[in-house]
């Protein structure tokens, strides 16, 4: 099983969109996936919740312990808590084999991914390029300066950016309802489906053969 943690220690940094919406991605393309939800707000678990039968079908941490034999995933979505440190962080990284780190354009969340940032880099599989490790804006305004504060600050990382995604309600209301944007017709999400399709093809590009 591949697993993709979601990780920032910030709260409100975006990690619930974007691992919800991974998942949802992953499941459209009739992968087997399972979202595990380690935040206490469970967030991803209320999505889950609220989750259409007839979309595409992601597994909560539950149904994938009970998956039959040749049924279980064959990814494992992870959208990590706020302030997670210490062991239990570096326990996260240790199991993943992609970690994408989704940061806000606010200074607060800047400076918060500044610190984790240098954490991370610590680690062994992130200072020799074992885990492909990349940085994913969210919430993003191309006509605000907090934007183009954003983009200037992950690309001083050093850490590869991946995409940058749109302020919209889309993302409100996929959230409401249960749903990805990949589960939406195009005339309401062709715009982020393009926005969405360098950090796609980077999961795809990145993902380890097993």
């Amino acid at each position: 099983m591949q697993t993709i943690l979601v990780a920032n220690p910030k709260g409100g940094s975006g990690k619930t969109t974007l691992a919800t919406n991974i998942a949802g991605w992953l499941a459209g393309k009739r992968q087997r996936v399972v979202l595990e939800d380690r935040d206490p707000q469970q967030s991803s678990a209320f999505w889950l919740s609220r989750r259409p039968a007839l979309f595409p079908k992601v597994m909560s941490a539950d149904d994938a312990q009970h998956a039959k034999k040749g049924e279980a995933p064959a990814w494992r979505v992870v959208d990590s808590a706020a302030g997670v440190h210490g062991d239990d962080l570096r326990d996260a990284v240790k199991a993943a084999d992609i970690l994408l780190i989704p940061v806000t354009p606010s200074v607060l969340d800047m400076a918060a991914t500044a610190r984790f940032l240098t954490k991370i880099a610590e680690y062994k599989a992130v200072k020799q390029g074992d885990l492909s490790t990349g940085l994913v804006g969210m919430r993003v305004d191309s006509r605000t300066h907090s934007s183009a504060d954003l983009d200037e600050f992950m690309k001083s990382t050093g850490f590869p950016v991946v995409a940058q995604l749109r302020v919209t309600q889309v993302y409100v209301y996929c959230a409401r309802d249960g749903a990805s944007i990949f589960d939406l017709p195009r005339s309401r999400a062709e715009q982020d489906w393009e926005q969405w399709k360098p950090l796609t093809r980077w999961i795809a590009r990145h993902a380890p053969s097993k």
